[in-house]
């Protein structure tokens, strides 16, 4: 049980020392002597857990993903709002962890074109995971009269996340979580109303 712990222990110390030299000097520049400096540890104790930084570097943004999720299954679960105005909440929130998390982590491009693949692979339960969380919602927004029924939910919910793409990752310079999330709120209110059901008894 205590080699269990110590165990658990070594691998937080080296993420969050790896998360934090990424986020100072850049996944590029920093070294496994690196973390494992900062860690506290020898760089043998880095290999007994991870096989090579990148796998640090995965090991990582699966865990900002979980966390992600998390939040939007806490948002999914709350009732004090209509399910657009969640959904809403919900992929603006994660549109600002997803810059926030970029930029901490960060990789040239070139580094994570040549892991794209890998890293598709990784995070596929995760964004099967949101897509069913927004259809969750568009199907609760249908049930309380807020959708137009006649609309296919599983579809739309595809058809928002695919609009997104243009607030998620690779990022203009001038990029800003701020400015991403507020473009981001402007999107979703014009996807929205396509959706809604208004007075007059139809959608737009």
């Amino acid at each position: 049980m205590a080699r269990k712990k110590i165990q658990q222990n070594r691998s937080e110390l080296i993420l969050e020392a790896a998360s934090a030299l990424f986020a100072q000097f850049g996944y590029q520049k920093t070294t496994l002597e690196d973390i494992a400096l900062r860690a506290g540890i020898g760089k043998g104790s880095v290999y007994l857990e991870f096989e090579s930084k990148e796998a640090i570097l995965f090991a990582l943004i699966l865990e900002n993903k979980q966390t992600e999720l998390e939040h939007m299954r806490r948002v999914v679960s709350r009732s004090d709002k209509s399910p657009l105005a969640l959904l809403k909440i919900m992929l603006v929130q994660n549109v600002g962890e997803v810059f926030a998390s970029v930029r901490q982590n960060r990789r040239s491009p070139e580094e994570m074109a040549a892991s794209g693949e890998r890293v598709r692979l990784l995070l596929a339960p995760f964004f099967q995971a949101r897509l069913s969380l927004v259809e969750t919602l568009l199907q609760r927004a249908q049930a309380a009269g807020e959708m137009n029924p006649a609309i296919d939910a599983s579809h739309s919910a595809q058809l928002i996340l695919l609009a997104l793409r243009g607030v998620l990752p690779p990022y203009e310079a001038s990029a800003t979580r701020v400015k991403l999330q507020h473009q981001a709120a402007e999107l979703l209110e014009l996807l929205f109303s396509g959706l809604r059901v208004h007075a007059s008894g139809g959608s737009l």
